[in-house]
This record gives structure tokens, C-alpha cells and sequence, in this order.
């Protein structure tokens, strides 16, 4: 069984956990449209899952946040 929901923003996904965090963290910041637009990027040409959205946001905040400007959340490689 396959079922598919159409958001228009990310701001109407239910994130959790750690996806959660980091999609609170856009919001208080202003910048859902752009964190929607890096989304629609990432995964055009394909459905992704629920978790797939997710985990994106949970395990790939740095990127997420480097691509937003948020330099000062972004941990240090060095």
C-alpha cells in the first residue's frame, strides 16, 4: 500500500526527534520557505518517505543549517 500527502511547505510536516529540533529551529528563524525550497531540491524526482524527510532533517542538520546562513549551530570539523 502506498500513501502520499502533498505538503506546500515543510513548516506542515510532523517532524520528530531530532528532525523536530532542527525544523523548530528554521521556524524561530524565519526561513521555512527556504528550508522548503532546499527540500524540494534534495528529493526532486522522488517520493520520499516520512522517515526519509525526517532523517534528512535529524542527520543532516549541519548541511541544512551551512545552506541557511546559520553558521553559528554549525559544529566545527577542526
Amino acid at each position: 500500500m502506498e500513501y502520499k500527502v502533498e505538503l506546500n511547505s515543510i513548516d506542515q510536516f510532523q517532524a520528530w526527534s531530532g528532525g523536530a529540533r532542527t525544523l523548530a529551529t528554521v521556524k524561530e528563524r524565519g526561513d521555512i520557505e527556504e528550508l522548503t525550497n532546499l527540500c524540494e531540491e534534495l528529493f526532486s524526482g522522488t517520493t520520499p518517505t516520512q522517515v526519509e524527510i525526517n532523517d534528512w532533517l535529524w542527520f543532516n542538520d549541519d548541511f541544512i543549517f551551512r545552506a541557511l546562513g546559520y553558521n553559528d549551530l554549525v559544529e566545527d570539523d577542526e
